[in-house]
């Protein structure tokens, strides 16, 4: 078993290493959040049954793109239980802003910001230049997805869900069309000499008619990554097109790219473990793969293992957290956490990839949360402590 004291070696590294500033983009949103009874989707349909069923079946999390009719008829049958940020970009603004680290998020701007930034060094573009969401005034409408949270022995369609997971039901025209927000990315170019660290994602999103335009993210991305360490989270793609577009255009150029199971598939098109992994890090620099069990990246041969063990650590410390208390922490917080135990059976997953893929491996257990407030958020929240120590 690992000793808790293990991961306070993350903390340790952060205290040193943690980014004053960090971009986040290309998708935010709000997410709708509803817990389910037992039983109580069944009679859903909406043309979403297939995939309720397969998320419910597997424990494996599942988004579909849908419109806004289909968003608001969920809400108006089934309610929900809580309005949270969303988006991967959303999600790491959030977790990084709470760290103390001034955030700049490429969003729509909108004065909804204010109520889930509230108090937050969180920077968004206006006609005005780069404005702290307190100050924002703007009425644009931030796009919504609805998330299903499904509970582990929960029985939904006669299937008992084996592992929490999450359905999600995106409307996000700008995500669709990669509408790109051309105030924040003029104001920010002055700010670029002063910002060490970026994510840039949301491009599982993009409509296959419109995925030429990764083309135009990929250029930001060159322009950028002379002076920043850029990351991308994947997702799952719904088009091939933007699928192949995103592997042939993004991630050549990026420094890391997360995944979890679904994703890491999706990507490598292989089932078995370490050769997806394989796979996935001949197209990337450092392949980040994170699941509720552990987490890891294959190094690059500029490494240190340590310190990449440490970032591992302190993603994980962050995940861990927000699967208790239903958000991100603060530093303070995050000191006085009680952590609960490693996965136990992760270190058999480790002897088994050590095996396959070498010395180039750091792996670091998950700490289990049998119970998480929520599953929603737990992937961006571990890849941006990730990526702000890395």
């Amino acid at each position: 078993m690992v000793p808790l004291s293990y991961y306070r070696c993350g903390i340790r590294h952060a205290r040193a290493y943690l980014a004053r500033a960090f971009i986040c983009c290309f998708n935010t949103c709000v997410d709708v959040i509803k817990h389910p009874l037992q039983g109580e989707l069944d009679s859903l349909e909406l043309g979403l049954r297939e995939e309720l069923e397969r998320c419910a079946r597997t424990g494996e999390q599942v988004e579909v793109p849908v419109d806004r009719e289909t968003v608001e008829e969920l809400v108006r049958e089934l309610g929900y239980d809580a309005v949270a940020v969303g988006g991967q970009a959303g999600q790491m603004a959030l977790t990084a802003s709470r760290l103390g680290v001034r955030c700049y998020l490429h969003s729509e701007p909108s004065s909804r910001l204010r109520e889930l930034f509230r108090g937050l060094e969180v920077l968004v573009g206006d006609a005005g230049g780069l404005v702290r969401v307190d100050e924002l005034e703007g009425d644009a409408e931030l796009p919504v997805h609805y998330v299903i949270e499904l509970r582990a022995g929960d029985v939904h369609f006669g299937f008992r869900v084996p592992s929490h997971t999450r359905f999600i039901a995106s409307h996000d025209s700008a995500a669709f069309t990669l509408k790109l927000n051309p105030s924040y990315l003029e104001h920010l170019t002055a700010e670029l000499r002063h910002i060490p660290k970026a994510c840039v994602s949301g491009f599982h999103l993009v409509e296959g008619r419109h995925a030429s335009r990764l083309r135009e993210a990929a250029r930001l991305i060159e322009e950028w990554r002379e002076d920043l360490y850029i990351h991308t989270e994947l997702g799952q793609f719904s088009s091939s097109r933007t699928l192949e577009m995103f592997r042939r255009h993004v991630l050549p150029l990026v420094d890391s790219a997360g995944f979890n199971e679904v994703e890491l598939r999706q990507l490598t098109g292989e089932e078995e473990l370490g050769g997806a992994l394989a796979a996935a890090a001949q197209e990337v620099e450092r392949a980040v793969f994170h699941t509720s069990q552990y987490a890891l990246c294959l190094a690059s041969p500029q490494d240190h293992p340590k310190q990449l063990r440490a970032a591992l650590q302190f993603g994980t410390l962050l995940a861990s957290y927000r699967a208790v208390h239903g958000v991100p922490p603060d530093m303070r917080g995050l000191e006085g956490f009680s952590t609960p135990k490693p996965d136990s059976a992760a270190l058999q997953v480790y002897r088994r990839l050590r095996r396959q893929l070498g010395e180039r491996l750091c792996f670091v257990p998950a700490l289990t949360t049998p119970a998480p407030r929520h599953t929603v958020g737990l992937g961006d929240t571990f890849a941006a402590g990730f990526v702000l120590v890395v």
